[in-house]
């Protein structure tokens, strides 16, 4: 896995070699245009090289340490072409008023096609290359800089609930601030309605680009693996109909662990889906996990290689889902009259897990541990369906 990720990175080559090439002959072009002097241009190009390749260079080893955000290093070209999107912003930025920049939306892009550091370099070397076209002040600079900063990590760690309202509403927010102190108060001129246009009309454009850009994210990123988990969550799904078929009672086995793991998984805060998933399909190994998902095959694999010491919290989950079902249903199939202390028989399962030290391995917390006891003991009435 690590030589193959050697190998991708050094395919990165030509992407950043091409962001070089445009930024530096980009800004050289462009600050002709804007007749800028010869000396203060080559300055800035010399800059602006050096800022693009050592952010070529973070993200390169960012992804040899594994630590881009999201499933970044399955697809990290998707940086590299934020990185032309937002070179044509930071070339655009340079024949816009300062307070008009829309450098929040390439500081939470980049981020959210990287990590938090990598975004943040990024985004400030493109600023800087706007600044040195717009020969603006460090006032300019500062402002984006912060701004910017705020908002990557407001938007940092989106979870599946994709909740952005207040995150959104809070950049907008310091934005205005900033730009307020920025540009409004730093003015000559007594401060008047004019003042505010372009600052306001910046709040919006970046409003619209910053919901354009977590639109995108959403589809390519949170939820790219809807329509699979749409069909193989599905009871109708031909693998689950022909369990159903040949083995009821393992499939049987399979619906109530999928109920509980379901259950569980929103209570605290895991993937719903790749639990679901993990719950339908872990008496199946010969499917094999190529069909799934990262998440779910991750959480089956380490079910099939790991169970008595898993590595995964949501492997507990499913492991604790199968031991109660499996257990309440053996019981009532050996004795169907007789009446299942559920309480005791759930408590006595649960410190076997913990006598054994079976998730000493995993992060699952106590507390974690306990609210699933607490669950499954709330569940009684529910345990009638396994008669």
């Amino acid at each position: 896995m690590e030589e193959n990720k050697h190998k991708l990175s050094w395919k990165l080559f030509p992407a950043e070699l091409a962001i070089l090439i445009l930024g530096g002959a980009g800004l050289w072009f462009l600050g002709g245009i804007r007749q800028i002097a010869r000396d203060r241009l080559l300055g800035g190009c010399v800059m602006a090289l050096l800022g693009l390749a050592v952010t070529g260079f973070h993200f390169r080893r960012e992804y040899l340490q594994g630590e881009l955000d999201y499933d970044n290093e399955e697809h990290v070209y998707r940086f590299w072409l934020c990185m032309g999107v937002g070179l044509a912003v930071a070339f655009a930025c340079g024949f816009l008023p300062v307070s008009a920049w829309p450098f929040l939306f390439v500081y939470v892009l980049l981020a959210l096609f990287s990590n938090m550091s990598t975004g943040m370099l990024a985004a400030s070397v493109l600023l800087m290359i706007s600044v040195t076209l717009n020969g603006g002040s460090l006032n300019g600079f500062a402002l984006y800089l912060v701004s910017g900063t705020f908002a990557v990590t407001l938007f940092r760690h989106l979870k599946k609930d994709f909740h952005f309202g207040i995150p959104l509403f809070l950049s907008i927010l310091c934005l205005l601030v900033c730009e307020t102190a920025s540009i409004v108060l730093t003015a000559n001129a007594r401060p008047d309605f004019e003042m505010f246009v372009i600052p306001a009309v910046n709040m919006i454009i970046s409003s619209i680009l910053l919901l354009g850009c977590l639109k995108v994210f959403s589809s390519v990123v949170v939820y790219q693996h809807r329509e699979t988990y749409l069909d193989i969550n599905d009871t109708e799904n031909p693998v689950l109909v022909e369990l159903r078929e040949k083995n009821r009672q393992k499939y049987m086995l399979t619906i109530h662990t999928t109920y509980f793991c379901e259950r569980i998984s929103k209570q605290l805060g895991m993937d719903v889906d790749a639990l679901k998933c993990a719950g339908y399909y872990h008496l199946l190994k010969e499917s094999g996990e190529n069909q799934f998902p990262p998440t779910a095959a991750e959480i089956l694999d380490d079910y099939w290689q790991n169970r008595k010491r898993p590595r995964l919290k949501e492997t507990a989950v499913l492991i604790c889902a199968d031991t109660v079902v499996a257990t309440i249903s053996q019981m009532i199939q050996k004795e169907p009259k007789k009446k299942v202390d559920y309480d005791q028989l759930i408590d006595a399962i649960f410190e076997r897990f913990l006598a054994d030290g079976s998730f000493n391995q995993c992060s699952v917390t106590i507390e974690q541990f306990r609210m699933m006891q607490r669950i499954f003991k709330e569940e009684k009435l529910y345990y009638d369906f396994l008669r």
